[in-house]
C-alpha cells in the first residue's frame, strides 16, 4: 500500500475552510482544474464524495 499523500490534508483543510474549490484554488494559488484533480484524488483516498455541490 502506498503512503497517502499528505499534501492532500492541507488542501482538504482549506477547502472546507473556503467551501468553494474556486475560492479554495485561488487561495492555494492553484488553478481551478488543478484544485479539482485535488478533490478527485482525496475522494480516491477517503472513499468518501466530499464537497458534493447540494
Amino acid at each position: 500500500m502506498a503512503s497517502p499523500d499528505l499534501n492532500l490534508l492541507f488542501a482538504l483543510d482549506v477547502l472546507l475552510a473556503e467551501g468553494s474549490a474556486a475560492r479554495a484554488a485561488s487561495r492555494l494559488r492553484l488553478s481551478p482544474s488543478a484544485m479539482s484533480r485535488t478533490l478527485a484524488r482525496l475522494r480516491e483516498a477517503t472513499g468518501d464524495p466530499l464537497l458534493v455541490r447540494a
